[in-house]
């Protein structure tokens, strides 16, 4: 109902002053008045009289055109999250035309409505009141659920009924519909709403450390405060960062540590599988608590795993002894250098350490190059187990054995690299074992030559000796050297002997050295004597001047000249088993030796071509090692 509260009687007004003649004529009017009213007076006794009417017509509530409901619907099912809105909508008509409000309660107490203002509950919580809004059109209420831990006046609960009603502002006589509507869709958008409270999450931890490549498992102590229909189930999401997080995904964008794969409705769990490489050292790891409305725990816990320092390894595969050639030393009684071993190591932790991008991991490595017959238990890094007939160790001085190893700059490609591979060279020693099936069979000829690593990286960390899958031989090498330069026969005249054994001259020897890997004999060769002998210039035919080196005999033993020494050629190798055993020492002070005993004849005035030149007579005998039989090594 609207009020003119300007509907009044209309008055005219005039202002001025009042003269003589105007105050008589009002006298005159006044009596005139009076009579006529008198009369009237009198007429009305006799005739028909009238009464005028009134009545004031009250303010009547709006109604719903359109029921009340929620938008978008809030049920166990799908609840409002806490700190998020919930709206609801209607349609109400006022029979004026005037503008109305939608008032949204929690109970259905009779509302105050208020005079050209919105109207307020009867009771309970009043969830939300529209603006003003004009007749048929549509009004809408929003309200802000409030966590149960932030509202101590327990506002808001799981579960929440309300009840709506159409009020208008008059300015006389506001009303409101006198019933409580709660809708009539069948919906989720009917009463009760709903909230969901943030899931609990008081504790984040993990069950390292753990090595690369292994799980890392995360736990959780959480919980969730929603009992309404069923407890929610919980998911642990785990990022490395905090803003790997996205709340709209539930989820690590990038970084994902894992998320759980069960969902429970209490201390949710969550496994992440470590990949290999990986650096050894402490990472962050934030978890985060989402219940299965995808709202999160009020904040995410901060934690940390640590990653194992691991050994690095190696495979047989990857060693290569000489490039998988046999292996000859070519340098007699001493060492012979240049032979290679190649290797790749592997490390989970990376070929670069924690330390920095360029720091290599794997700092280290223990070396053994042996005959594998010796293999690894009794040939490594301990100084006590170096042997250069069979067993080669880094554990020793580079003095002893210069083993020189350096990392490729081919490999190790960064951190999500976990190869390095060292290239070295080193030599073996003349005594190194054969064992090959040369001219004759060696006796370790079922065995050959191994290299075995054990790498090390920066934390001393090191890998157990792994042996080559492929061995190379060490050739058979027969090497002597004598120990004196000279055979001195003393003086004789033509026609005397120089018996091998005694005699006048006494006994004449020489001695050779076993500078080589084998058991050794002995092939001699030699030229004539003359007194104008030099190498390169040998002496002429027969003369008077040259003792042919028929005339000359030598033999293992000491037996008597023309008996059973072997006849010197100077076209043909005579072989004298010496039977020389193969050195097991590198100082050729104490290396194996073998004698030879020598005898002469100078001949005289009966023999076919005597000698008759007196003099100093010289020649040249050459020696030459063969590999003796394998049992005279």
């Amino acid at each position: 109902m609207s009020y003119n509260l300007d509907e009044l009687p209309r008055f005219a007004k005039t202002a001025g002053r009042i003269s003589i003649l105007s105050a008589v004529v009002g006298v005159c009017v006044f009596m005139f008045a009076l009579m006529v009213d008198v009369g009237n007076q009198e007429l009305q006794r006799v005739s028909a009289q009238t009464a005028t009417t009134s009545l004031t017509v009250l303010n009547t509530p709006p109604t719903f055109v359109v029921q009340p409901f929620e938008i978008g619907g809030s049920s166990t099912s799908t609840p409002t999250n806490s700190g998020e809105e919930i709206q609801w909508t209607a349609v109400g008509s006022d029979a004026n035309g005037a503008d109305y409000y939608l008032l949204i309660c929690s109970t259905n107490a009779s509302p105050t409505p208020q005079i050209g203002a919105a109207p307020t509950c009867g009771g309970g919580v009043q969830w939300g009141v529209s603006t003003a809004t004009p007749s048929d059109t549509v009004a809408l209420v929003s309200t802000t659920t409030v966590e149960l831990a932030d509202d101590p006046g327990t506002q808001f609960s799981e579960s929440n009924d309300w009840f709506a009603w159409v009020c208008d502002g008059d300015l006389v006589q506001p009303e409101c519909t006198t019933i409580a509507t709660q809708g009539t869709t069948t919906d989720d958008t009917a009463p009760p709403f709903h909230m969901n409270s943030r899931p609990v999450l008081t504790d984040f931890y993990n069950d390292g450390p753990v090595d690369p490549g292994a799980t890392l498992n995360f736990f959780s102590t959480s919980t969730d405060p929603d009992i309404v229909d069923a407890s929610d189930t919980l998911t642990l999401v785990v990022c490395q960062q905090a803003i790997d997080y996205s709340t709209t995904t539930n989820s690590c964008v990038t970084n994902s540590l894992g998320s759980s794969t069960f969902n429970g409705i209490i201390n949710a769990t969550s496994s992440y599988a470590v990949s290999s490489p990986v650096r050894d050292g402490t990472y962050p790891a934030v978890g985060f608590l989402v219940d299965e409305h995808g709202h999160e725990a009020s904040a995410p816990i901060v934690g940390s795993f640590d990653i194992n320092n691991v050994a690095p390894t190696i495979l047989g595969a990857n060693i290569n002894l000489n490039g998988g050639a046999d292996i000859a030393l070519t340098v007699p009684g001493d060492q012979t250098p240049g032979f290679s071993l190649d290797f790749t190591a592997s490390d989970g932790n990376s070929c670069i350490n924690s330390s920095g991008a360029t720091s290599s991991e794997i700092v280290g490595f223990e070396v053994s190059v042996y005959r594998s017959g010796i293999g690894t238990t009794s040939c490594n890094s301990g100084t006590p187990d170096y042997d250069p007939n069979n067993c080669y160790t880094s554990g020793v001085a580079t003095s002893t054995w210069n083993l020189t190893c350096t990392a490729s700059t081919t490999s190790c490609t960064g951190i999500t690299d976990d190869t390095q591979e060292f290239n070295c060279t080193f030599p073996l020693w003349f005594v190194a074992d054969a064992t090959d099936n040369g001219s004759v069979a060696s006796p370790f000829e079922a065995e050959n030559w191994l290299a075995a690593v054990a790498p090390s990286d920066d934390n001393f960390a090191t890998s157990s000796l792994v042996a080559s899958n492929i061995g190379v031989e060490v050739l058979q090498f027969a090497a002597l050297d004598l120990a004196t330069a000279e055979i001195p026969y003393g003086a004789l005249a033509p026609g005397d002997g120089y018996t091998l054994l005694g005699g006048d001259a006494g006994t004449t020897t020489s001695e050779i050295i076993n500078i080589g890997n084998t058991g050794i004999d002995q092939e001699v060769r030699g030229e004539s004597m003359c007194p104008n002998f030099s190498v390169g210039t040998p002496c002429g035919g027969a003369s008077s001047s040259t003792i042919d080196s028929t005339y000359q005999e030598f033999s293992d033993t000491t037996v008597a000249y023309n008996t059973t020494g072997l006849v010197l050629s100077s076209t043909t190798n005579q072989e004298l088993e010496l039977d020389v055993l193969k050195s097991t020492t590198t100082a050729t002070t104490t290396a194996s030796r073998g004698t030879t005993y020598w005898g002469i004849y100078v001949p005289g005035g009966a023999d076919p071509t005597p000698i008759t030149v007196a003099g100093s007579y010289e020649g040249l005998n050459t020696f030459t090692a063969v590999i003796a039989e394998a049992v005279d090594w």
